[in-house]
């Protein structure tokens, strides 16, 4: 049996994910037709494709900017976001995360 990756959010992370919560909700609320789930529904999917930094980090992509860094692609609607992390021996760090059509990390 594999060992089990432990995943540490950084705050930068943290303020990443909490930026594209509020351009999802900006984005619903001016939409002709909101869905007031929408933003549970963008969390269910970044916590389903984090679940597999615990037991596979290493399938991610390698980050072209940062070859030792990976990218994890979180699909959501018609984007999604992506997911910067390195890879700390047993420690998987959430180091950012944009939008897909973003095109850089800030």
């Amino acid at each position: 049996m594999s060992n089990r990756y432990r995943v540490v959010p950084t705050v930068s992370f943290q303020q990443d994910i909490e930026r594209l919560e509020e351009h999802i909700i900006l984005r619903e609320l001016a939409s002709n037709t909101p869905d007031d789930t929408c933003i549970f529904r963008f969390l269910e999917a970044l916590e389903r494709a984090l679940g597999i930094l615990s037991f596979a980090p290493h399938t991610c992509r390698r980050c072209e900017q940062h070859r030792a860094l990976r990218e994890l692609i979180v699909p959501f609607g018609h984007g999604g976001c992506v997911v910067l992390f390195a890879i700390r021996d047993l420690d998987v760090v959430l180091l950012a995360a944009r939008d897909q059509h973003e095109h850089d990390y800030r």
